[in-house]
């Protein structure tokens, strides 16, 4: 039992009918408007049996809450309230009361088996044994009918109260082994307790007949069973049970939803449906809002049977049969996609009509793949799925050729190639294609064909060969193939240098050196840049540059100075900007300068019928060993051409085409001594 002391609180905080429950005992309490109605019941089944035995007391409180005074317990009703005898069920109800005789059976029966009676209580089907299906049955017949509760015992209606009275009523089991105590207060300042109306329900329209749902009230607002009312006009209301619908279930725990389906509601003809509830004191509720439904016809007609999928005369035609049994069929839907799990598309509006058996499909999409779906509907819009079919068409149609073919290549050797999308709806696909040379027989890089415009290919860059070149083929789901692209030319970046020139010889003198080299041999050789460093100096500085058109094999340094030791560095440079020097360098002495009067001059003269260049100077007065010449073209650096003894002319026939050539001279002495460097005027040549 609980304490007491909490009563006046919880009472103080305006509670209608606040219940403390015993372990085995539950109390529920109706406040009505001259009464107070308790109903009490059993949880277990032992204590149901022994409680038909030993009986209950009843006792009651006065709570005043302006009194600080215990309230003294009162006895209401009979000493002990007890299921009546089988004699007094026999004399008090008839013998087809609908509920009575079954609780009868159930207290008193040596046996007891769902009779007709009780087959349709959800709650007794899902009884696992006799004696809970007696408790069962017992109890819920008990919440249907008060007769029935007030006949177990289990009901006492306390008509001593005073509307404004606050009571603490108290059920004590009598059973001397478990004695039990259910406690429960009501405040009948509060007024009286109403019946709530069932929430309305919900209508799911099927085949033939109309289930409906609704939400099941918890706690005190439970209703125990249902009646379910139908009218055709919304006015004109008739029970489709019946005896109150008491749900199946499966569980021990009590339904949220309340499922009832009306089979009766056949096709297309509207009903207005609502429920009432009835609670564990027998009180029946107000009706539920009302919802209108109607059963429906939703039976397909038989499956399509596909037959197949020809090509008549360029066009592809789909056959089937209708198995009989679709009497209202309405007619036929054909339907397709281009992949076998792709999305299917109608290919009409509105249906084919009834007798159809085939269709021609005179679609833009024929190419591609052709999987076909053909749908029977009905008058009710019923649909049934024949299988699967497909169907091509001879396709000797090559598609265009690839256009839009561009690429580039990066310094790691990675090609990538992009060419636009053709517009063929059958296109499978593009294979790429390489040669080393436009001429040379171009290599298939994709034996299978892909499906993007876009195809990335690694390459050398280690080769003499400075580009490389590409065509595109495109090859449609037949597998025709297009005719080739254009040739596309990708440029390979230049990573290799060039080779490297070689000194070859040295002339030095007192105020020049004459460098001979062998030139690089690589063919994108773009310019040559000769540096120089002084022995007092710790860096190379360049000294002259020339174009490697130029086809220079000596070079002679005039701004040199004596005495002095240099060392020089010859540079090439190709088209790519790659540079290579000598791979060693070229240390020379040249001695201190003797100056000396320089010559009177030199004079240059072209012969264009010998094509050569006539030079011709006047010798200084003293002794020359021998006289240096040198050539520049074109305000080049000037080079060596050679030197001459005893004589005072030249003839250059070694001429390097059409420029402006400038010639420069001048005398070694015998004792060493050099004159200075005269210019000659320049001269074109043609």
């Amino acid at each position: 039992m609980r304490p007491f002391c909490t009563l006046s609180l919880l009472l103080l905080q305006g509670c209608m009918a606040l219940g403390l429950q015993a372990q085995g005992l539950n109390l529920a309490a109706r406040n009505t408007r001259d009464s107070v109605v308790l109903r009490w019941a059993p949880a277990r089944t032992v204590d149901w049996e022994r409680g038909n035995h030993f009986g209950y007391r009843v006792e009651r409180f006065v709570i005043d809450p302006q009194k600080k005074e215990k309230p003294i317990a009162k006895r209401i009703g009979p000493d002990t309230l007890r299921t009546w005898s089988l004699d007094m069920f026999k004399t008090s109800f008839p013998a087809n009361h609908p509920y009575a005789p079954a609780v009868a059976q159930a207290v008193y029966g040596k046996t007891f088996a769902i009779n007709s009676a009780t087959a349709d209580m959800g709650a007794v089907a899902q009884a696992d044994n006799e004696l809970r299906m007696r408790h069962t049955i017992a109890l819920v017949f008990a919440d249907l009918d008060a007769r029935v509760a007030d006949a177990l015992g289990l009901r006492w209606v306390d008509r001593d109260v005073d509307s404004t009275g606050i009571y603490l009523y108290r059920v004590i089991s009598l059973d001397p082994e478990a004695r039990d105590t259910a406690l429960l207060a009501v405040n009948r300042r509060l007024g009286p307790d109403k019946v709530p109306a069932p929430p309305g329900p919900i209508a799911s329209e099927q085949e033939r007949s109309v289930q409906l749902k609704w939400h099941a009230f918890k706690g005190a607002s439970a209703f125990t069973a249902y009646w379910i009312e139908r009218s055709e006009n919304g006015t004109e209301w008739k029970r489709l049970n019946a005896r109150p619908y008491i749900q199946t279930g499966n569980s021990n725990e009590p339904a949220t939803e309340i499922f009832y389906t009306d089979t009766t509601a056949g096709y297309y003809h509207p009903f207005h449906y609502r429920v009432l509830g009835i609670t564990a004191f027998g009180e029946t509720s107000g009706p539920s809002a009302t919802v209108v439904a109607i059963g429906r016809d939703r039976t397909p007609p038989p499956n399509p049977v596909m037959q197949e999928v020809k090509d008549e005369g360029g066009k592809l035609v789909v056959h089937w049969d209708q198995p009989a049994g679709a009497g209202d069929l309405k007619g036929f839907r054909v339907e397709k996609a281009p992949t076998a799990q792709g999305s299917f598309i109608p290919l009409h509006t509105g249906l084919l009509p009834s007798t159809a058996r085939s269709f021609t499909d005179t679609s833009t999409f024929l190419l591609a793949e052709n999987h076909y779906l053909v749908y029977a509907v009905d008058t009710a819009g019923n649909e049934a799925r024949s299988m699967g079919g497909y169907g091509f068409l001879t396709d000797t149609i090559a598609p265009a050729p690839p256009t839009g073919l561009v690429g580039a290549i990066d310094t790691n050797g990675a090609v990538t190639l992009r060419w636009r999308m053709g517009r063929e709806p059958d296109l499978n696909g593009y294979r790429v294609f390489m040669a080393n040379a436009p001429d040379h027989e171009f290599t298939n890089l994709s034996p299978a064909p892909f499906a993007d415009t876009t195809w990335r290919d690694t390459i050398t860059l280690q080769t003499l060969t400075k580009q490389i070149y590409y065509r595109v083929v495109a090859v449609d789901r037949n597998f025709n193939h297009s005719a080739m692209s254009g040739v596309l030319a990708l440029k390979k970046p230049d990573i290799i240098p060039p080779v490297a020139p070689v000194f070859a010889d040295y002339v030095v003198t007192d105020s020049t050196v004459t460098l001979k080299f062998v030139p690089s041999s690589s063919p994108d050789a773009l310019r040559y840049s000769l540096y120089r460093k002084p022995q007092q100096s710790g860096s190379m500085q360049k000294v002259a540059e020339w174009p490697a058109a130029q086809a220079l094999n000596s070079f002679t340094d005039t701004s040199v100075a004596g005495p002095e030791f240099y060392s020089y560095q010859l540079e090439v440079t190709d088209s790519a900007g790659n540079k290579t020097s000598s791979p060693a360098e070229v240390a020379v002495q040249v001695p201190r300068h003797y100056a000396r009067a320089g010559l009177p001059g030199i004079t240059a003269r072209y012969d264009a019928g010998k094509k050569m260049m006539a030079l011709t100077w006047t010798a200084p007065a003293r002794e020359v060993h021998h006289f240096v010449i040198y050539r520049s073209k074109n305000g080049g650096a000037p080079s060596s051409l050679g030197h001459t003894a005893g004589t005072t002319t030249y003839s250059d026939h070694e001429l390097t085409g059409a420029g402006r050539y400038v010639y420069l001279l001048k005398a070694v002495f015998a004792d060493g001594g050099e004159s200075r460097l005269v210019e000659s005027g320049g001269v074109d040549v043609p």
